[in-house]
């Protein structure tokens, strides 16, 4: 009996510790402030959003998580924003995981993204949201969503928020799933689209693959430490 609460103690501390990631192209990806904006519109269900936190609780585990290392920032949007967690919340991974277990789908009849990811670049890449952008630590926002947007203007009032988070230094990916629209993908995403912008067919295969989701990210943070992106659009230059 003591030898096994011995064993399960020591699995637990290594979940935790975030001392080795799992994932190889994550070992350097040591610091970043990664934004995750989930889509809590009322197209999804109770049951995908069991997905949702089964891929945030998966994207976060193999991160090495603390003040000065990984901040981890999310919100929840459908016809209006809501901030779950700021970059500055969390310094550790078992705080961080326990707040993904107390999120709450918020719902809602329409999905407006473009007001969305304008909301992330007032409310979360600032300094006083915990953002160290002055401090040049990688940025990245990944954009879940799984229809199309409803906001006024369209795929245009899409194409403009993110130009600008873009245009600030952020590397945005574009993750679609279900029915989500590819041309308002294109729009939110740094260029290339075969590492920026993804599409699944359902939540249960977007948990699948988070692990090849979470590598692009990890590499995208280590080239843009080491001078090999951005610019503007932003084409990128590391791929």
């Amino acid at each position: 009996m003591g030898r096994t609460s011995l064993v399960l103690g020591f699995i637990v501390a290594a979940c935790f510790s975030g001392i080795a990631a799992q994932i190889k192209g994550c070992e350097k990806a040591n610091m970043a402030d990664i934004v995750i904006l989930v889509d809590g519109s009322s197209s999804i269900s109770p049951g995908n959003f069991q997905e949702v936190r089964s891929f945030l609780r998966n994207f976060i585990k193999d991160l090495d998580i603390g003040s000065n290392k990984v901040r981890i920032g999310l919100a929840q949007y459908s016809d209006e924003p809501q901030t779950e967690f700021l970059l500055k919340d969390h310094s550790d991974k078992r705080s961080l995981l326990a707040a993904v277990e107390r999120i709450q789908l918020l719902g809602g009849g329409v999905t407006e993204t473009g007001k969305a990811i304008d909301f992330l670049q007032k409310q979360f890449f600032t300094k006083e949201a915990g953002s160290r952008a002055d401090q040049r630590v990688p940025q990245v926002a990944v954009v879940i969503t799984a229809e199309d947007s409803t906001d006024n203007e369209g795929e245009a009032n899409v194409k403009a928020p993110a130009q600008k988070l873009r245009q600030d230094g952020v590397m945005v990916f574009g993750v679609g799933v279900g029915g989500a629209n590819r041309k308002q993908l294109e729009s939110i995403a740094n260029y290339p689209p075969d590492r920026f912008m993804h599409s699944f067919d359902s939540y249960q295969a977007l948990q699948r693959r988070t692990e090849e989701l979470l590598d692009l990210v990890c590499r995208s943070v280590v080239e843009q430490k080491e001078g090999k992106a951005t610019d503007g659009r932003t084409r990128y230059r590391g791929a």
